[in-house]
């Protein structure tokens, strides 16, 4: 087996793979017989065809079929070879067969990881704001405990911006003419509906409809799935309501018999949670200054699947919003999350390095910590996880997100915090 490798663009390398002998010629035998027990040729039973038409007609199978079978057997070996590590998926880009010489050659391209220096990250220094108790933190918790209880009142006036509007649809494939309806809700201003739909409900009212003749479409990509006719009608158009601080709304959250027994409980609350407000910060800082600290190109093949993750979970609590998928802008979606997903994936190839150089490794009850831990987020035995961790050969996966865990943690323990005074604005 001969290989070489060709530099592409950004992280991207091609390699190419010259492959003789024996493992050809088993997978020309392989596709020969497939091919000489099915191939339908005209004229000719199921099976009774000759050869030299079947590789006449079949040429091209032959090579692809070949060139597979051939990169399948020896791929893992001629990367190990070129002693180069995909970060992700690696793709056949060409196959060519020699059938005489009982050649293959084949290339493949895929991204791998980028080559950097760790920073020093000995008593890393990041500033955070200075955590101490108030009483406009309680204001804060309070308003946020209003916000999760906010009720929804319905209104006799123009949608505005900030509310909850409950639609009947129908939209129908202009390409298909499948037709799809149904009912869905959402916040004007939040992005539950897409830009389009938004732009006609703005000063619409309660009972009103309008027609989209031609909207776009998008797959999970965010690339253009082709068009539809939407019809809309307005069910109903609601403003937010926040409750009132009242011994009764007390006695609903369970916080007490009266609101003052309530914000006594929230004031208790604040400063039990203050510190890890302040852990959560310093997290926060070490984070961004990891990835400020250093300067290298990111995968792009990680980072499309983490804007893809990202999409999947934001599509996922709108969903338990009541916002029918459908209506989602996946486009708009995945380009407000891309510097996000930019910043984990630089984030998880430090802590990577960081983990690797400091032979950081995880013992056997982290494991299971880690283990307990998914197992009460999703309802799953123990057992069952590993089972299935096992099978699906992801053992290997958990075990490096951990590392990358204690690698993070083990920066942040060694840091160095400080807190910055606010500044006085009469000053």
């Amino acid at each position: 087996m001969k290989i070489s490798v060709e530099d592409k663009q950004g992280l991207f390398k091609s390699l190419k793979v010259e492959v003789e002998g024996e493992i050809v010629k088993s997978a020309l035998n392989e596709v020969y017989e497939y091919l000489k027990a099915n191939a339908q040729v005209e004229g000719f039973r199921r099976g009774k065809a000759p050869m030299w038409i079947i590789r006449a007609k079949f040429k091209e199978y032959i090579e692809e079929e070949v060139g597979k079978k051939v990169a399948n057997a020896t791929l893992e070996s001629a990367i190990r070879e070129s002693g180069l590590k995909p970060v992700a998926d690696v793709y056949l880009e060409e196959v060519k067969l020699q059938e005489l010489e009982q050649k293959v050659n084949y290339s493949v391209s895929f991204e791998v990881p980028p080559e950097f220096e760790l920073a020093n990250l000995e008593g890393l220094e990041v500033e955070i704001e200075k955590m101490e108790f108030n009483e406009d933190l309680v204001k804060e918790r309070i308003e946020e405990i209003l916000e999760e209880h906010v009720i929804w009142e319905p209104v006799e006036r123009e949608i505005r911006e900030g509310d909850l509007v409950v639609i009947d649809y129908k939209v129908e494939d202009l390409e298909s003419g499948e037709t799809t309806e149904g009912e869905t809700s959402g916040i004007l201003g939040a992005k539950t509906f897409r830009e389009e739909i938004e732009k006609e409900l703005l000063g619409k009212r309660e009972g009103d409809s309008f027609v989209i003749d031609s909207l776009t479409l998008y797959d999970e990509e965010g690339e253009p799935a082709g068009k539809a006719r939407v019809e809309i009608k307005i069910k109903s158009v609601k403003e937010k309501h926040l409750p009132e601080l009242t011994d009764d709304f007390a006695k609903e959250l369970g916080l007490g018999e009266t609101w003052t027994q309530a914000e006594e409980k929230v004031r208790e609350e604040v400063k039990a949670e203050l510190e890890d407000i302040r852990k959560a910060l310093v997290e926060e800082a070490v984070a961004e200054k990891l990835i400020q600290m250093h300067n290298f190109d990111v995968p792009q093949t990680l980072v499309q699947r983490e804007i893809s993750h990202l999409v999947q979970i934001r599509v996922s609590a709108l969903s338990q919003w009541g916002i029918d998928p459908k209506y989602v802008d996946y486009r708009s979606l995945a380009q407000e999350l891309a510097p996000q997903a930019h910043s984990n994936v630089k984030l998880r190839l430090i802590l990577e390095k960081y983990a690797l150089e400091k032979n950081i490794q995880v013992q056997e009850d982290e494991m299971e910590k880690k283990l307990q831990e998914i197992s009460q987020q999703y309802g799953r035995s123990v057992q069952e996880l590993k089972e299935f961790f096992q099978r699906e050969g992801l053992l290997h996966v958990l075990e490096e997100d951990i590392k990358r865990e204690k690698a993070f943690y083990d920066i942040v323990s060694k840091a160095v915090v400080k807190e910055k005074e606010e500044k006085d604005e009469n000053t």
